[in-house]
């Protein structure tokens, strides 16, 4: 830290004696290669770089089902009519869900970002430090505040206003994380922020320096809708066969899905323009390929929907997926804006130092394996449990039993290796 504190002290002096901006952009990077931690990448950078993508489409997912869910509750509270409230109910439970499954798949991308940009993120994160603090606890309240509806979803208005707080905090918690990412895009204009302008060191940490309005809706307010009408429409399809299920009820929440994700994925698609209308031109991107690909994965989604609008249940599976590719295309679109803002200045996550450490990918890549034989099972039992009738219990087969045994056997080896590496690793440093 002592480090990047003098090299930020030179810059601004010559950014202050050499006449300013022209004098300060010779050197970022320099000043970034110097950011970047001496001792390297413990893997490849592009093996992670591929990693912090699909692991971000995930967390994503949830998180639009998490703020969608929420949206389609609180308008279905406002609703007088039964199948509204059930609906909205419906839409809540799949909100509570998906706030903790993107809390739990939000993990991975931050850290695989970390060990690859970390002269972006941490310094960005320095920039607005409590704003970066407040994030965590405002999730945390946030999260309390959907499980608060959840629990009192049998008094409409209470659920309500709940759900209003829960999904405005994670609107808000939304918009820290956004503004730590897209700041950290312009290192050019870091020391001129640290030092508010050349007059003084400014390390409030209480300032937001950067905000573009279509950046945010178009990564995370319209898509929540527009994916969100996808999983409704999912519900439709996975609940029709049961006998005990209202088939006219789900029919019409299907076209409640597949309406509302239709408008949104038109706002996320127009949002999604303006934005890279937005970027700095000597980034290149509206040159790029991989650019052009992200709004056609939108185009794609929403002509999907437009289809799907006569028959949702027919074509849930189809915008479900059409929806994680528009989802997977916009997250190589954001990875390639952070090589794009850093390549004007010679720096390159595939020049960093690398320092082989195969102990840790392989306990990566074994935990990986692990957990995905584990949730299969566990993801596979709910599934084939939810389309029993209610009151009915789920036989399962000589298969599944094969497989939940699996299961157990991976949850205990794992537990011993990761134990053992643990042993292993102390013996070593104190040995």
């Amino acid at each position: 830290m002592k480090n990047i504190r003098k090299l930020f002290l030179l810059s601004a002096l010559s950014f202050m004696l050499m006449g300013g901006k022209w004098a300060f952009a010779t050197d970022v990077g320099a000043m970034l290669k110097a950011m970047a931690d001496p001792a390297g990448a413990p893997f490849f950078p592009v093996v992670m770089q591929v990693l912090q993508v699909l692991t971000f489409t995930l967390h994503m997912l949830f998180v639009y089902t998490a703020i969608g869910g929420l949206f389609f509750s609180i308008y279905g509270f406002t609703k007088s009519e039964e199948r509204w409230k059930r609906f909205a109910k419906a839409t809540l439970e799949l909100a509570k869900v998906s706030v903790s499954l993107a809390v739990v798949l939000g993990v991975a991308p931050l850290l695989f970002y970390q060990v690859i940009y970390d002269p972006l993120w941490y310094t960005s994160a320095n920039l607005s430090a409590w704003w970066y603090v407040l994030f965590i606890i405002l999730l945390i309240i946030g999260y309390y505040f959907v499980w608060g509806a959840y629990f009192t979803k049998d008094k409409p208005s209470m659920s309500m206003l709940l759900s209003i707080l829960g999904v405005l905090f994670l609107l808000f918690v939304g918009f820290i994380i956004h503004v730590v990412n897209y700041q950290s895009l312009f290192p050019e204009k870091w020391v001129e922020w640290y030092t508010d302008g050349g007059r003084t060191m400014n390390t409030s940490g209480w300032n937001i320096y950067a905000f573009n309005v279509f950046r945010y809706l178009s990564f995370l307010v319209f898509p929540s809708v527009a994916i969100t009408g996808a999983f409704i429409m999912l519900y439709n399809w996975y609940f029709r066969n049961r006998e005990d299920m209202d088939k006219d009820y789900l029919d019409w929440a299907g076209k409640v899905g597949a309406r509302f994700a239709m408008y949104a994925s038109i706002g996320w698609l127009v949002s999604h323009i303006l934005y890279i209308f937005t970027i700095p031109a000597d980034w290149g991107a509206k040159e790029s390929l991989l650019t052009w690909l992200s709004v056609l994965g939108i185009v794609l989604y929403a002509g999907v929907l437009f289809t799907s609008q006569k028959n949702p249940v027919n074509m849930a599976i189809p915008s479900t997926l059409t929806g994680f590719i528009a989802i997977l295309l916009i997250a190589i679109f954001r990875e390639y804006l952070r090589i794009a803002s850093t390549a004007r200045f010679g720096y390159s996550i595939y020049n960093y130092k690398l320092n082989l450490e195969f102990l840790s990918p392989l306990l990566f890549f074994g935990t990986l394996l692990a957990g995905l034989i584990i949730y299969a099972y566990g993801w596979w039992m709910a599934y084939r449990a939810g389309k029993t009738p209610k009151g009915k219990v789920y036989e399962a087969t000589e298969t599944e039993h094969n497989l939940g045994d699996l299961s157990v056997f991976v949850a205990l080896l794992w537990t011993i290796v990761w134990i053992g590496v643990g042993l292993i690793v102390i013996a070593r440093n104190y040995g």
